[in-house]
């Protein structure tokens, strides 16, 4: 875990600014997106064994903002994340046990580089303390059915004949689902910047996976997971760090 101690660095004006609409003085600045960015993936036991959804990277672009020499930029990251988990297992007498699993989740990594740079989220230098786990669930659920039935035998009948009697057939099917929807928060730093106009991204990272296991499968067995990020903000403020600068657990620069 990374420690940091900051002083905020007065600002003659404050305001929020979106695009280029941003005033070179400014020493804060923020931008938000509404559009809502979805993944999902879905599998049962007759379409197969697992359903990866495709990753997909939402960018948030912050206007650009200029740095004097060895400051640092203090990048708080707030976003609306839905999250959802079903899973279903369908157990058959003595089949084993049937496993589904659904996976959902967002990453967040904050990149910046000089103003012009392209595909930042790919080319940009990773804020610290680097990738975060903005939200995340992994839903597992399992069913084992292995009936037997107990009793005395009155009727004379061979070895087949009472293993045939004490079969149980039939199947049971258990489901969990949960839809979870909140807002969550996550503080960056940009340090020690060189004199420069900078832009900001914040990259989530959207994934989804479902996957069912087991022996003699059927539709009884399916999963789902779905990982959706919608409204979020970037704040952006420059800053000065105090004499410790930023440290981790350890004390070391």
């Amino acid at each position: 875990m990374k420690k940091l101690a900051l002083a905020v660095v007065a600002a003659a004006a404050v305001g929020l600014f979106a695009g280029n609409a941003m005033a070179q003085s400014a020493k804060f600045a923020a931008t938000y997106d509404t559009d809502v960015e979805m993944v999902s993936a879905t599998v049962d036991g007759t379409s197969g064994a697992a359903a990866d959804g495709p990753h997909m990277t939402a960018e948030v672009d912050l206007a650009s903002m200029h740095v004097p020499q060895s400051k640092e930029v203090l990048i708080g990251v707030s976003g609306q994340v839905n999250l959802v988990t079903f899973t279903q297992a369908k157990g058959k007498n003595g089949s084993g046990t049937s496993t589904a699993i659904a996976d959902g989740g967002v990453m967040l990594t904050v990149k910046y580089a000089p103003q012009g740079t392209e595909d930042i989220c790919a080319n940009g230098t990773t804020a610290k303390p680097g990738p975060v786990v903005f939200a995340s669930r992994r839903q597992e659920l399992s069913v084992t059915v292995d009936l037997d039935v107990v009793g005395n035998i009155v009727d004379v009948c061979d070895a087949q004949c009472i293993a045939d009697s004490l079969a149980i057939e039939g199947s049971v099917t258990v489901a969990l689902g949960l839809d979870t929807t909140a807002a969550h928060h996550f503080n960056f730093v940009a340090d020690d910047l060189d004199s420069d106009w900078y832009d900001v991204v914040a990259c989530y990272d959207l994934t989804a996976l479902a996957q069912v296991s087991g022996l003699d499968l059927d539709s009884g067995t399916a999963a789902m997971a779905k990982a959706a990020i919608g409204p979020r903000m970037l704040t952006l403020q420059q800053v000065r760090a105090t004499t410790d600068g930023i440290v981790d657990e350890t004390g070391t620069n």
